[in-house]
């Protein structure tokens, strides 16, 4: 045998004791994805997780202000500005399920209204 496989394995490594303070402290994280300006570039739409499903939301491009427009429980998967800015057009995903339908908003949460695919078994997306 070679000498290098007659090694002893290596002794354990002690780490100094955690002394039993507080525990540290969870982050509550979550993402925000699938931006869309509105024509003027001031305001923008955009999927966000925070409340632990994706939901709709809408603020000022710069700076805070940010919120939801559409807090139901159905995930949002796309989401578009209209061209003229009077509608946002979003997909929300029923139950979570694989049809979709495709609703619009006013930037200021009113008018909520499903588009397309409202019939049970049907499906409609942005496109």
């Amino acid at each position: 045998m070679s000498p290098e496989r007659t090694r002893p394995a290596p002794g354990p490594v002690r780490l100094a004791d955690h002394g039993g303070g507080d525990p540290p402290t969870l982050l509550t994280v979550h993402g925000c994805w699938y931006p869309s300006a509105d024509p003027t570039g001031e305001h923008v739409a955009f999927i966000c997780d925070r409340a632990g499903v994706p939901q709709l939301w809408s603020g000022p491009a710069r700076g805070a202000g940010a919120h939801a427009l559409d807090g139901g429980p159905d995930p949002v998967t796309e989401v578009a500005w209209s061209p003229d800015g009077r509608w946002i057009a979003y997909t929300t995903a029923p139950g979570g399920g694989e049809h979709t339908r495709v609703l619009a908003v006013r930037p200021d949460g009113t008018g909520r209204q499903v588009l397309a695919g409202a019939e049970p078994g049907s499906s409609a997306h942005l496109g």
